[in-house]
């Protein structure tokens, strides 16, 4: 992301921002920024149900938002362990200069609301 950043953004920090390509990705460039980061995706399974705990990634209610919750089989725990996982996938997107925002939605369960902001 860093070399995309440089080859394409301009600007005293051309880094400090998203460039147009994550823009026009930004469902899998918010992906594979938090697995580089080590934190792992959820798995679903053939039900289509969570098989392993993780961030799962969607489309947001908006054009160019994202949205990332953290979900996980039934009795793992995942719900309870949310906000501290969330918190910090929040940070890392911060740190790659997106807009990340922790909110509480539907059911009382987190998710954050991810945009590529003004850059």
């Amino acid at each position: 992301m860093r070399t995309i950043r440089h080859l394409t953004n301009s600007g005293p920090d051309p880094a400090a921002h998203p460039a147009a390509w994550e823009r026009g990705r930004l469902l899998h460039t918010v992906s594979l920024l938090l697995e580089a980061e080590g934190i792992a995706p959820s798995a679903i399974g053939p039900d289509g149900e969570p098989v392993r705990t993780g961030y799962r990634t969607s489309e947001g209610g908006r054009p160019g938002q994202v949205l990332v919750r953290w979900v996980g089989p039934r009795g793992s725990g995942a719900r309870y362990e949310e906000q501290e996982h969330l918190r910090r996938c929040q940070d890392v997107l911060r740190d790659w200069g997106f807009d990340a925002l922790v909110v509480r939605g539907p059911g009382r369960r987190h998710h954050v609301e991810v945009e590529a902001g003004h850059g």
